[in-house]
């Protein structure tokens, strides 16, 4: 949703691929974009998705300079080599994101711990995996000591601004 909202802020169309572990999610926020697309005037065609998770798709879209002006992949480092490599067009590319968690003061705190822990442990060499984690000030009392012994749990080591060290004193 966020590069459909960057492609369209621009003045631009964009067609959007996401991965196969997320096909039901990518179909629901392109039909979601599209329908908000056709409710406000605009071209619901604006966004398109490649709904296949066949990798061949992506080969034939990498050569389709004559319709396609640029690939902004979005993924781990080895997509992005492949995507430079195979692309008959520029490439707006990044090998490292640096990726935020908020976990305001009316969130579910177990709820929030679980998101964290997956954010950072799922898949920790993709580049949205989580490196900064904001908590709110009213639950960092509750929830940093909580989240902390969980991370250190799975082999995190979490690192933290003074007012998070003074909560946990085992934090670098």
């Amino acid at each position: 949703a966020d590069e459909a909202g960057l492609c369209l802020k621009s003045g631009n169309a964009c067609i959007l691929r996401g991965g196969k572990e997320a096909s039901h999610s990518n179909r629901a926020i392109h039909r979601v974009l599209a329908d908000a697309l056709e409710r406000t005037g605009l071209n619901p065609h604006a966004i398109q998705l490649i709904e296949t998770a066949d990798r061949e798709a992506v080969r034939i879209a990498l050569a389709a300079n004559k319709f396609i002006d640029v690939v902004i992949p979005r993924g781990g480092e080895g997509l992005i080599r492949a995507v430079v490599e195979q692309a008959t067009m520029p490439v707006i590319k990044h090998y490292k994101g640096v990726c935020h968690t908020y976990v305001d003061r009316d969130a579910d705190l177990d709820m929030a711990q679980r998101i964290c822990l997956n954010a950072k442990t799922q898949r920790p060499g993709t580049c949205n995996a989580m490196e900064t984690l904001l908590v709110h000030e009213a639950i960092a009392g509750e929830f940093l000591p909580a989240i902390a012994a969980a991370m250190k749990e799975a082999g995190v080591e979490m690192r933290g601004c003074p007012k998070a060290r003074a909560i946990c004193p085992d934090m670098k």
